[in-house]
Order: C-alpha cells, then sequence, then structure tokens
C-alpha cells in the first residue's frame, strides 16, 4: 500500500497574493511598457522566475525605472519609495495587500496620536520596512518574547502605547506577547494580530499534525509565512521539512510512515504542491 498524502485545507496563495500577482498580469496586458516590480512581488523563487521569463524587470530601486510601468510588492514601501516612484512617465501600481495597507494606516493613526508605537516583527523584512517608513518617530520593533521582557524592564509606564504586528508572524506568539504587553502597561492600544490567512494555514497545519507524523511545507526559506508553518508544524512534535519545490524532496523523509502531510506558505503556487504530490507517488512506484 502507498503512502496517504492528507493536503491541508488552507494552503497556498492567499488574496494579498493573488491581487499583487493579479496587478502584474494585467500590466503584462496592457502595458504602458516595460513593467517593473519594485523588489519581488512576492517571496517565492518560481513566481518571481516565471515572471521574469515573460519580461517582468524586478529591481531594488525605484529610480531604475524611468519609464513604463512601476509596480509595489504586495509587502508594501515607505512614504520615502512613493516619493521617490512619482515620476513623469512611469505609471505607478500598488499592489500592497490591503490588510498591510490598513496596518500603514494605524501605524499613521498612533502617530499622529503621539502614541511610541511597538511592532512585534522581524527586522529587515520588507513588510517592517515599509511599516516603519510610513511615520517619522522612531518605533520600537520587537522580534521575540525574549527581546519584549527586555523592553518592559525599562519601559516608561506613564506613556501611552500602542502595539502593531506584521501580519505573516506565528499567532500563538502574537497573542502571547499582546498579553504580556497589556498586563505590563497601564495605557496601551493593541491591534498586535496576524491576518486571518496566516492564522487559517497555522491553524491547518496543527490539525494535519494530529494525523501526520511528517509534515512537508512547500514554499521558499525566505518568505516568513512559510518559515512560520514550518515552525509551527515542529511544535506539534511531528517532523517536518520546508522545501521550495518537488526537486528538493528526500524519500528518506518517509521512510517507516504510512501517512505526509503536506502544506505550502501563501506566497506558493498550487503547482507546486502538485508537482511533490507527483515526486510522492512516483518515489513510492520505484520502491
Amino acid at each position: 500500500m502507498g503512502i496517504e498524502i492528507r493536503l491541508a485545507k488552507a494552503r497556498g496563495f492567499c488574496a494579498g497574493v493573488e491581487r499583487a500577482l493579479n496587478k502584474v498580469e494585467e500590466a503584462l496586458k496592457t502595458g504602458p511598457f516595460p513593467v517593473y516590480v519594485l523588489h519581488e512581488i512576492v517571496h517565492n523563487e518560481t513566481v518571481v522566475d516565471g515572471l521574469r521569463k515573460r519580461g517582468v524587470i524586478f529591481i531594488d530601486d525605484p529610480a531604475e525605472a524611468q519609464s513604463g510601468v512601476l509596480i509595489f510588492s504586495a509587502h508594501g514601501v515607505s512614504r520615502a519609495v512613493e516619493k521617490q516612484a512619482a515620476k513623469p512617465g512611469v505609471k505607478v501600481v500598488d499592489a500592497t495587500c490591503p490588510i498591510v495597507k490598513s496596518l500603514h494606516r494605524r501605524m499613521e493613526e498612533f502617530a499622529a496620536a503621539g502614541k511610541t508605537i511597538i511592532l512585534f516583527g522581524r527586522n529587515g523584512h520588507r513588510e517592517v520596512e515599509g511599516l516603519l517608513g510610513r511615520v517619522e518617530v522612531p518605533v520600537k520593533v520587537i522580534e521575540s518574547e525574549a527581546e519584549l521582557e527586555d523592553f518592559l524592564q525599562t519601559a516608561d509606564l506613564s506613556k501611552p502605547y500602542a502595539c502593531l504586528s506584521q501580519t505573516t508572524l506565528n499567532a500563538a506568539d502574537v497573542e502571547r506577547m499582546t498579553s504580556r504587553l497589556k498586563a505590563a502597561l497601564p495605557d496601551v492600544t493593541a491591534a498586535s494580530e496576524v491576518c486571518h490567512a496566516t492564522r487559517e494555514r497555522q491553524a491547518a497545519v496543527k490539525e494535519l499534525a494530529k494525523s501526520c507524523p511528517v509534515i512537508l511545507v512547500v514554499g521558499s526559506a525566505r518568505s516568513s509565512n512559510t518559515r512560520r508553518l514550518y515552525e509551527t508544524a515542529l511544535a506539534q512534535g511531528v517532523r517536518a521539512h520546508l522545501l521550495g519545490n518537488a526537486a528538493d524532496f528526500r524519500p528518506e523523509w518517509l521512510k517507516g510512515v504510512s501517512r505526509v502531510g503536506i502544506t505550502s506558505g501563501a506566497s506558493a503556487p498550487e503547482e507546486l504542491v502538485r508537482e511533490l504530490c507527483d515526486r510522492i507517488h512516483l518515489t513510492q512506484k520505484e520502491e
């Protein structure tokens, strides 16, 4: 009997990623040309390589686009980047995820209200860089519960605080840190939570782990939401592997098991999951 494959009920492209990719598709059809994308439209090598082959030019500096269309990635950008991109002869298309855009507005509102802003997130991540660039006040970025405890040791309890979160973190971590923050600070507006798509995908991995001793997570290792799925699987006590595509699969991962669970990051196309399933079936036939 071959190995049974169970797929996560919630996996793959989220609405924000689909929206961003649709913006690129529209630009490829209607122009004006050339079509530029600032940074990677989403964190997935297969998606980016496919678009590059179709003529999309990925750039890291908006100044490189002197004509055509310039598309902002789903992760969002700073105010400074928006100003740099606004120039004659260039059509700017904002493909920022609507949920991230809502965080931009909250960040700006909190700054205008004079609150000291705390952001749960990963330094250097595109989404975090965009959020920090929406305001001119200092923002405290906290990456872990340990960093939160360090911050609380010296926090000025007389100040009003506000807290936000990068959308692709581990939902349980954010909930714990938010609860700790609310318990420690007398005046804090807590608007920190991951997006619903992130929560759904992490919950689906937890459900898979109840019946699957091994979980394979398909997606880019540079994708925050994908890495959180991998970490979520490990936290359930199962064996987990993160792989970019079917070529990364190793048959020995499934030795001695009769069932495997598969999920994929919010920026990973469904074709990668299908290819992995085919690779597993082929490997089973060869044994």
